[in-house]
């Protein structure tokens, strides 16, 4: 694991401070914090993990923020970049993106200047831009099933240490909703029971995938137990479209349905 200072002086900490107070469930950047990691790492962990501003309510120009910067229904790519401008009425904002992700840019202009305008709904504004706000958070929320005071705070420390020392990295999901205060799920992923070979019994499935994918679980699904093409449908005299649609059907909602807000989902 990458464990770097990063180049963060261009993030204003004191206008970031005073943003974060706004938000109980994260800590404020302190002199002794240096872990932002770094390329992919670094991404990831802003992206995916990282507590945001959401609804953008301390989002101005100059910001730090994280972004697709190539829209594509199959790939798209991510980066990250500092807020030049906001035009509020047209939900847009132009961002210069940092040199390590213009790699994917291809209009002329943006690959000149590093520049690009993007919608503002693909743009997000992260509150944790080290890895130890991450790890305070996570062990708040890991403490805060202790009875006192006392020994929440006690146990706060210990799961801090452990997790500021890298000797213990929890499952993405915990460090995304660990101390979030959100619904999200702690399990990356789950393995589904069988689907039952009925309507109602494809329609139930589906929509518990669905719920587990809204809170930031990967399912797995076993489709064997659901007939093949073309076999009887007697109920209604007709044939069955077979397992294979049937569970292209439950992957393809993994493009409709965003993890706990991070992330797309995946069906194995």
């Amino acid at each position: 694991m990458s464990v770097v200072l990063n180049s963060t002086s261009k993030v204003n900490v004191e206008r970031l401070n005073k943003d974060i107070s706004l938000f109980a469930p994260v800590h404020p950047i302190t002199p002794d914090m240096k872990m932002t990691h770094k390329g992919v790492s670094r991404l990831v962990m802003i992206d995916r993990y990282s507590f945001k501003d959401t609804e953008k309510v301390t989002l101005t120009e100059g910001d730090f923020v994280v972004l697709t910067i190539k829209e594509d229904p199959k790939f798209p790519a991510r980066g990250l970049g500092f807020i030049v401008s906001i035009d509020w009425e047209a939900k847009k904002a132009r961002v210069l993106v940092e040199e390590e992700f213009r790699g994917v840019l291809d209009k002329p202009e943006e690959v000149e200047t590093g520049i690009v305008n993007r919608p503002l709904d693909v743009i997000e504004k992260p509150l944790e831009i080290f890895y130890e706000q991450i790890a305070k958070r996570n062990a708040a929320g890991l403490a805060s099933v202790e009875e006192t005071e006392e020994k929440r705070q006690e146990w706060f420390e210990k799961f801090y240490r452990e997790l500021k020392e890298l000797n213990f990295v929890p499952a993405g999901r915990v460090l995304y909703g660990a101390g979030a205060d959100t619904d999200v799920t702690y399990f990356n992923c789950y393995v589904m029971p069988f689907v039952p070979d009925s309507r109602e019994g494809i329609s139930e499935h589906r929509k518990q995938v669905m719920e587990i994918m809204s809170r930031g679980g990967g399912v797995g699904t076993n489709g064997s137990t659901l007939r093949p093409r073309n076999t009887l449908a007697k109920g209604v005299n007709g044939k069955s479209s077979g397992s294979v649609s049937w569970l292209d059907d439950i992957a393809k909602l993994t493009h409709l349905v965003e993890q706990g807000g991070s992330r797309r989902g995946r069906v194995a």
